[in-house]
């Protein structure tokens, strides 16, 4: 009898093995192939320079940085040891960049605009200038070294779900000399995101992180809606689909996994 329970059970347990492993492997072999379609095209560059710029994309490649660079978005390559990474640039000067796939996107705008000065004047007295604002945003994955997620399919509760973290950086300027001034308002905010609606929120760190979460999301949705940030992460996937396919026209699709 106990033999034949064991060979009863025998036959799915090993399903259950074969599964969990493609469960593994598929993401896996996904993350490796994302990564060799960006660095061929990298290495290839001139082959597909004409085609990128036809779609109104400037291209470039930042190399595997060597030392701390002056531009924040740079930073987490250099922290990583990661690169070299392409860039498409966009006609509104955003940048869409490409490691394990699509990375990250970064833009930065500048306009007239009146703001509070911070302190306020020796008499308490509220003390409006119009500056020269400048909001930069960085939305990019939280994991550098593996592919973006299509859909995030990780428990609530679990880190795992807020696989996008987005930083915006507000600074003033004064309008005639450009130095930089102080206002409410300003400063740097940051937190994560589910690359699903990026409408999930949720913050670990500080003494306080509930409540941090909330003051860099309601900061953060006031210059950017959840829509407008779920448009630049699509687009990035978009991006990186046709990359993809533009490689494949070159060199063949992959065979399928057995």
């Amino acid at each position: 009898m106990g033999k034949r329970i064991d060979r009863k059970w025998r036959f799915p347990a090993g399903a259950a093995v074969v599964l969990a492993a493609l469960f593994l492997i598929l993401p896996l072999h996904r993350q490796e192939a994302e990564y060799t379609v960006i660095q061929a095209v990298i290495a290839e560059l001139p082959d597909y320079q004409k085609e990128i710029e036809s779609r109104g994309y400037q291209v470039s490649v930042l190399p595997k940085l060597t030392q701390a660079p002056d531009h924040r978005g740079w930073m987490r390559y250099y922290e990583a040891s990661a690169g070299p990474v392409l860039i498409l640039t966009a006609q509104d000067g955003g940048m869409y960049c490409f490691y394990h796939g699509f990375d990250q996107y970064i833009s930065e705008r500048t306009s007239p605009q009146r703001m509070m000065l911070f302190p306020a004047t020796q008499y308490g007295e509220k003390e409006y200038k119009t500056v020269l604002k400048t909001v930069r945003l960085q939305l990019c994955k939280r994991k550098i070294k593996q592919a973006p997620l299509l859909e995030n399919t990780a428990r609530e509760d679990s880190k795992g779900r807020y696989d996008v973290s987005v930083r915006m950086e507000i600074t003033a300027e004064a309008l005639e000399s450009g130095d930089a001034r102080s206002v409410y308002g300003g400063g740097f905010f940051e937190t994560n995101y589910c690359s699903n609606n990026f409408e999930e929120c949720r913050w670990w760190g500080g003494i306080d992180p509930a409540s941090a979460n909330r003051y860099s999301d309601n900061t953060i949705k006031q210059e950017y809606s959840a829509a407008q940030l779920l448009g630049y992460y699509k687009q990035g996937l978009a991006l990186q689909d046709w990359l993809t396919e533009l490689y494949h026209a070159r060199h063949g699709k992959p065979t399928d996994i057995k």
